[in-house]
C-alpha cells in the first residue's frame, strides 16, 4: 500500500480523515479547520465517496420508493430521489424527476435487479405508474398513503381558502392562521389549537363536514390492518364525501378512485414512502447546510455517502 497516491500531496489516511468529516459538515469549514483550498477538499471528497461508491455492493431492492425533491426554493428544480425502503437508504438521486429518467434508470438495472423488485411506492403520479407497470409488471404498485393524505389535506385547505373569500370580517379573522390545524393530525393538537380548531368548525358548517371526514379518512388509513375490510370502509367514505355535495371532496374521490388498486395495496404490507418522508428532510438539510449545490454530481455524491448506506472506501 502507498502512503501517498501519485499526483497528491496529502497522505491517504489524512485525505480518508478530510472525507470523512465532510460527511456531516460543509466543506467550506473542512478547508478552513484543515488549512486547505477548499477546491482541494471538493476534489479529495468527490475521488473517495466515487470510490465507495464503485466499491459499494448493494443487496438487491425488495421494496422500491420513488419520490421527487426540490434543489432549490422557488425554482422548478427538481431531482428524483429513489430508496431501499426496507433498508432505509437512498440507492439512486436522478438529476430530473421525468417519466425517462427513472425509465432509464431501470434499464440500467440487471435482470435480476428488476425481478428482484416486488413493491413500488409512489405519490399519484400517472407517468411513474406507466413506467413500472411497463418495466416491472411482476411488482406491486402502492400509491403511498403519505402522498394521498396529502392530496386531501390539500382539497380541505383549497376549502378553506373558498369559504375564507366569501366571509364577512369575523368569520376571515377566525379562519385566519389555522393552515396547520386544519390538516394535521388531530390527536397532535394542543389544547390551544384545539380550542382554535372548534372555533374554525363552528363558523362553517361545510368545513366541519370536510375535516371529520378527513380525520375519519386518517383512521382507516392507520387503523385497519385488512385489506377487504379497508376497501369496505373506503367505499362507504368516498360514498358519504361524494353526497356532500362539496367539490373538493368530490375531485378528491376521484383522484382516489384512479388509483383506488394502487392506494389499497398499502393494506396488504402496510408500504409506505415515510423512509423516503425523512430522507428528505435529510436531504434538504445537506442542501440547506452547502447554501445549495450548483453542480449536480456533487450533490448526488453528498446524498449517498451520508444516506446511501456505503461503506467507508479503504485505500488502493
Amino acid at each position: 500500500m502507498t502512503w501517498v497516491e501519485e499526483k497528491r500531496r496529502q497522505t491517504q489516511a489524512f485525505e480518508l480523515h478530510i472525507y470523512e468529516r465532510c460527511k456531516h459538515t460543509d466543506k467550506s469549514s473542512v478547508a478552513a479547520s484543515e488549512h486547505l483550498h477548499p477546491e482541494t477538499v471538493k476534489a479529495i471528497f468527490k475521488r473517495w465517496a466515487k470510490r465507495a461508491e464503485i466499491r459499494q455492493k448493494r443487496p438487491h431492492v425488495r421494496w422500491l420508493g420513488v419520490d421527487e425533491i426540490s434543489l432549490k426554493k422557488g425554482h422548478k428544480q427538481f431531482a428524483l430521489v429513489l430508496s431501499d425502503l426496507k433498508r432505509r437508504c437512498v440507492v439512486a438521486v436522478l438529476p430530473e424527476r421525468s417519466q425517462k429518467a427513472f425509465e432509464q434508470w431501470l434499464e440500467g438495472l440487471t435482470a435480476e435487479e428488476r425481478k428482484a423488485i416486488r413493491v413500488v411506492a409512489m405519490d399519484m403520479w400517472g407517468p411513474y405508474r406507466g413506467v413500472v407497470q411497463a418495466k416491472l409488471s411482476h411488482a406491486d404498485i402502492v400509491a403511498d398513503r403519505f402522498h394521498v393524505m396529502q392530496q386531501l389535506n390539500s382539497r380541505i385547505t383549497q376549502l378553506r381558502r373558498a369559504i375564507q373569500a366569501k366571509a364577512d370580517d369575523q368569520t376571515r379573522q377566525v379562519l385566519k392562521g389555522t393552515y396547520w390545524i386544519l390538516i394535521r393530525n388531530r390527536d397532535e393538537l394542543k389544547t390551544d389549537e384545539e380550542a382554535k380548531l372548534q372555533a374554525a368548525l363552528a363558523v362553517s358548517p361545510e368545513l366541519r363536514t370536510a375535516y371529520l371526514l378527513k380525520e375519519e379518512f386518517r383512521t382507516v388509513c392507520e387503523k385497519i390492518r385488512d385489506r377487504d375490510r379497508a376497501e369496505r370502509f373506503l367505499r362507504t367514505w368516498a360514498l358519504r364525501a361524494q353526497a356532500t355535495g362539496i367539490s373538493y371532496l368530490g375531485k378528491f374521490v376521484q383522484t382516489l378512485r384512479n388509483w383506488w388498486k394502487e392506494f389499497l395495496n398499502y393494506f396488504d404490507d402496510r408500504v409506505t414512502s415515510g423512509v423516503v418522508e425523512g430522507l428528505n428532510r435529510a436531504i434538504r438539510a445537506i442542501i440547506r447546510r452547502a447554501c445549495g449545490y450548483h453542480i449536480f454530481e456533487h450533490f448526488r455524491l453528498q446524498v449517498l455517502v451520508e444516506h446511501g448506506g456505503l461503506d467507508t472506501p479503504s485505500p488502493h
